[in-house]
C-alpha cells in the first residue's frame, strides 16, 4: 500500500545546504529553517511524513530536545539526522529509531567527535544563512584528503586539529586555518588547501555532502510502501515526562488554544472538582492508564492500602488530589475532551471576553504587566471565588481542581483578573448569574 497523497518530506536546514541547491536537487521537499525547540510539534508534520534534521538553533535559542524527536517518532513520523545537529541527535537516539546518515553521523557514533562545536557554524538570522566559519568536521575531511594525497602526514595533522579545537568556533575561518597551518610548519598544506578551496569552495564540505545524502534517502523512504518504511521505535524506556507534556501543551497547535479554556474551567466552574476526579480515573496519563482500575492501582502503589478508603469516600478524595496531580496532555484529544466536558459556549465567550479586557488594559497602560498583579491578591480572589479560606482550604481546593499548588493556581488566574473584576462588576450591576 503506497503512502497516501499529501505525505511530505520536511527538511530543517540552514547553512549546511543553501536553499537554491536544495530546490535544484530536491524541489519536492518542504523546506524549513534550522530546527529549534518546539518545531517538531507543528501540525504541519503528520503521521507518515518524513523529517530530515540537518541544522538547528542552539546558541541564542533553545535547541531541539531529544524527547521532541521521540515524540515525533511515536506519532508515526520517520526522522533522519545528518550533517550537523541532526547527526549529533541521531548518534544519541539511533537506538530509539532515529536514522543517522553520512560520515559526520558515523564520526559522532564512533567517538571521533563528541562536542557540539565540531559542527557549529556561526551565521546571521536572515538572508541566505551563509556560514562565516569552517566547522571542524569539514577540516577533518580536508586533513584526511591531504593525507591521502601525500600533502600531510597524520602526525602533522593532529597538532593542527588540536590547535583548531581550542579556537572559539566562530573564529575558525579559512584565514585562521591558514595561519595555524603555517605556524605549525605546514606551509605545503596551507598552499594546497587554499588552492583547492579557490578551485571549489565546497571541496571539503562534508556537511553539505551528508545533507544531500540524507535528502536523497528521505525521498526514497517516502516512496516506499508503508509496510517497507523502517519502523521508528522509541525503545523500552518511558520518556514521556512532565516536561515532555509541557512542551506538547506549549507548542502543539492542537493544544495552543486550550490552556486558558482549561484554566477558566479550573477556576470558575463550580463543578470542576468532579470533572478532575473523573479525569484522574479515565485519562491516558500515568496516573490512570486509561481505566478506573488503573487509577486505583496507582493510588495503592503510591499511597498504600489505607488510601483505598479515601478512594470511595467523597469527603476524603482531597487527600489523594493533594498528592496526585498529573499534568494533562492537552494535545491528546481524549484528555482535552475529558477536562472540557463541562464547558459551555457561554464559558468560552466569557473567558475570551475577560482575556481580551485584560489585554486591552495592558495595551493602553504601557509599563504595566501581569507581573504587577500580586500573588496575595490572586490568592484572595481565588478564595472568594471558591468559598474557602486562604490558609489550608485554598491548598486543598487547588488539588481538587488540578492545580499542584496555590502558586500554580494564581498564575493561571492572572490573565483573567482584570477582565474578571470588570466583568463581575458589570454582572452585578445587570443582575447576571454564572460561574463568576
Amino acid at each position: 500500500m503506497k503512502k497516501g497523497k499529501g505525505m511530505a518530506v520536511h527538511v530543517f536546514v540552514g547553512p549546511s545546504c543553501p536553499e537554491p541547491l536544495l530546490m535544484e536537487k530536491h524541489p519536492e521537499l518542504v523546506r524549513h529553517g534550522p530546527v529549534g525547540h518546539g518545531d517538531l510539534f507543528s501540525d504541519e508534520i503528520a503521521s507518515g511524513d518524513v523529517v530530515v534534521v540537518v541544522d538547528g538553533i542552539y546558541h541564542h535559542r533553545l535547541a531541539v530536545r531529544h524527547k521532541e524527536i521521540l515524540d515525533a517518532m511515536a506519532r508515526g513520523i520517520t526522522v533522519l539526522g545528518a550533517a550537523s545537529i541532526g547527526a549529533l541527535r541521531a548518534a544519541e537516539l539511533d537506538e530509539f529509531g532515529m536514522i543517522g546518515v553520512g560520515r559526520v553521523y558515523d564520526w559522532y557514533r564512533t567517538g571521533v567527535f563528541d562536542g557540539d562545536d565540531a559542527v557549529s557554524v556561526a551565521h546571521g538570522e536572515t538572508g541566505s544563512l551563509v556560514g562565516i566559519n569552517i566547522p571542524l568536521v569539514n577540516l577533518h575531511t580536508a586533513f584526511q584528503a591531504a593525507c591521502d594525497a601525500g600533502i600531510l602526514r597524520q602526525e602533522a595533522a593532529r597538532p593542527m586539529m588540536a590547535r583548531l579545537e581550542h579556537e572559539y568556533y566562530p573564529l575558525r575561518t579559512v584565514e585562521r586555518v591558514l595561519v595555524i597551518a603555517r605556524e605549525c610548519g605546514q606551509t605545503a598544506f596551507a598552499d594546497w588547501y587554499r588552492e583547492r578551496l579557490g578551485a571549489d569552495p565546497h571541496a571539503f564540505d562534508q556537511k553539505r555532502a551528508d545533507a544531500l545524502e540524507a535528502f536523497a534517502l528521505a525521498e526514497k523512504l517516502d516512496a516506499l510502501p508503508r509496510e517497507a518504511t523502517p519502523r521508528t521505535g522509541s525503545g523500552e524506556r518511558d520518556w514521556r515526562t512532565e516536561y515532555h507534556r509541557r512542551w506538547r501543551n506549549l507548542f502543539a497547535t492542537a493544544a495552543s488554544s486550550l490552556h486558558q479554556r482549561l484554566a477558566y474551567q479550573q477556576i470558575f466552574n463550580p463543578g470542576f472538582p468532579d470533572v478532575w476526579w473523573d479525569f484522574l480515573h479515565h485519562s491516558s496519563g500515568p496516573a490512570s492508564s486509561g481505566s478506573p482500575d488503573g487509577f486505583r492501582a496507582h493510588v495503592l502503589r503510591h499511597l498504600g492500602p489505607r488510601a483505598a478508603e479515601w478512594l470511595d469516600d467523597p469527603e476524603l478524595r482531597s487527600r489523594i488530589t493533594a498528592v496526585i496531580c498529573p499534568l494533562p496532555d492537552l494535545a491528546d484529544p481524549h484528555e482535552a475532551d475529558l477536562l472540557l466536558r463541562g464547558e459551555s459556549a457561554r464559558d468560552r465567550a466569557r473567558g475570551a471576553d475577560w482575556l481580551e479586557r485584560t489585554r486591552h488594559h495592558l495595551d493602553t497602560h504601557p509599563g504595566r504587566s501581569l507581573a504587577h498583579i500580586k500573588e496575595d491578591v490572586c490568592a484572595t480572589l481565588l478564595a472568594r471565588i471558591w468559598g474557602v479560606g486562604t490558609d489550608g482550604g485554598l491548598a486543598t481546593e487547588c488539588g481538587r481542581r488540578g492545580f499542584p499548588s496555590p502558586a500554580h493556581a494564581t498564575g493561571a488566574l492572572r490573565p483573567f483578573v482584570i477582565g474578571y473584576l470588570a466583568g463581575a462588576r458589570a454582572a452585578k450591576t445587570s443582575g447576571e448569574h454564572g460561574h463568576a
